[in-house]
């Protein structure tokens, strides 16, 4: 079932984060690589769906985890 980028990052309050613009950034991308690997979902091109996914995930943790401005993400 394919799902649009857009759609998932309509359901975020982007204007009320505590998060600067760098997470924010980190954030999307998460969003993005969780929609591209619903849309693959089945599909041969699954693994690298995967790993973007979890790139995505990590970047997006390990700034948080530094970020004043982001760790309450």
């Amino acid at each position: 079932m394919p799902i649009q980028n857009d759609t998932l990052l309509s359901l975020w309050d982007i204007e009320n984060m505590p998060a600067c613009e760098e997470g924010m950034e980190f954030v999307r991308r998460f969003l993005e690589a969780a929609g591209e690997c619903v849309t693959t979902l089945g599909r041969a091109r699954t693994s690298s769906s995967r790993a973007n996914l979890l790139w995505a995930y990590n970047a997006m943790v390990l700034h948080s985890d530094g970020c004043q401005n982001c760790n309450r993400i």
